[in-house]
């Protein structure tokens, strides 16, 4: 008969065993006087660039420019275009020394981009290359302007 109520007792005994907290390690007291080595050495703290490469320091563009000058520029073209300016991407090629401009925008309910190269200074602008594309024609753009192969309207 006692087994019988030591038996019901196991499964309380299991749930109750689980439920204990695991003993924390003792912290070990080290000397500030001698190092100790680690297995893994300390990550050391590094900027990550945005960018693969900086972009010229004297007379820079800044992105609200660069994106300003892109859509008034496509505007000559395509005065119905909305576009989406918090949306836009600028990113320095530094093989063509050009700004490479992306804005998404609609026309008339359709998708597109409107892309453009830019470089020289804010005070006298170049448009390498501009146009418009649809979303998936953006990276192909951009890979003409790398090369070197303006394309586009200008």
């Amino acid at each position: 008969m006692r087994l019988r109520p030591a038996l019901l007792l196991l499964p309380v005994l299991v749930v109750l065993a689980g439920c204990t907290p695991a003993p924390e390690p003792t912290p070990t007291a080290t000397s500030s006087d001698t190092a100790t080595p680690s297995s893994s050495p300390a990550p050391t703290p590094t900027a990550t660039p945005a960018e693969t490469s900086s972009p010229p320091a004297a007379g820079a563009f800044t992105k609200g420019q660069l994106v300003s000058l892109c859509t008034d520029k496509i505007r000559t073209i395509s005065p119905n275009a909305t576009f989406f300016a918090d949306m836009a991407t600028t990113e320095w090629l530094e093989q063509s020394a050009v700004w490479f401009v992306a804005v998404p925008e609609t026309i008339d309910g359709q998708d597109n981009v409107a892309v453009c190269g830019i470089g020289g200074s804010p005070d006298a602008p170049d448009f390498v290359m501009h146009g418009e594309t649809l979303p998936d024609g953006v990276a192909g753009i951009r890979d003409d302007l790398l090369a070197g192969n303006a394309g586009g309207d200008d």
